[in-house]
């Protein structure tokens, strides 16, 4: 599925915040002056320019080709048939790593995108500072680049990223106490979105 660089452009011009309630959106009918947009799967809202649904979804515009939504923090101008989920959108630094502010159990925290990683990865002071009962989840040996370290399998309750959030997120506790120096976001969280990388974004997409 490609996606227009339109929606890279919108959500690069925003900070990184959650909605109350993520949403998915699909635009189901078009109209002189209105545009039914589908919520979530299931309810369909009439809406004309400026009027806003109870899941907070707002019509900002419309046009004969297309209706100007704005969801999860974007504006983006959907055409008849299109979709917009929650999702984040992550630029590379200068080694090509895509940082990002996260949240994790509604705590703030910084991690980097990592592949390789399993799970998300955490240093034992981080998880403490966090508030994350570590030494209550299963002991693990974890392989490091310093050997084989002790370290706690937990499940987390919530990871968001962007306005994507995602529930019961299994995360791995390392003993050490400042390794890994930063959180690594892992496949137990990548794994359950969509990724798009394009020139230096890597664009993720929340899936339904």
């Amino acid at each position: 599925m490609r996606y227009p660089p339109a929606l890279f452009l919108a959500a690069l011009a925003l900070v990184v915040s959650a909605p109350a309630s993520a949403v998915w959106v699909r635009v189901i009918a078009l109209g002189p002056n209105y545009a039914q947009l589908e919520i979530n799967q299931g309810k369909v809202h009439t809406l004309r320019p400026g009027d806003d649904t109870p899941e907070g979804v707002r019509l900002v515009s419309l046009s004969p080709t297309h209706a100007e939504v704005r969801a999860n923090g974007i504006t983006q101008k959907l055409s008849l048939g299109q979709k917009m989920a929650p999702m984040a959108v992550l630029q590379a630094d200068a080694r090509g790593h895509y940082l990002s502010e996260i949240a994790i159990n509604g705590r703030r925290t910084r991690a980097v995108v990592d592949t390789g990683a399993s799970g998300v990865s955490l240093s034992r002071n981080e998880a403490e500072r966090l508030g994350i009962a570590w030494q209550a989840g299963r002991p693990v040996t974890m392989q490091t680049a310093a050997g084989n370290r002790p370290a706690h399998v937990v499940t987390l309750a919530s990871v968001q990223v962007g306005s994507i959030t995602l529930d019961n997120v299994d995360a791995v506790v390392s003993s050490e106490a400042n390794a890994p120096a930063i959180t690594l976001l892992g496949m137990s969280f990548l794994g359950r979105v969509e990724m798009k990388q394009q020139g230096n974004q890597l664009l993720l997409m929340q899936l339904r």
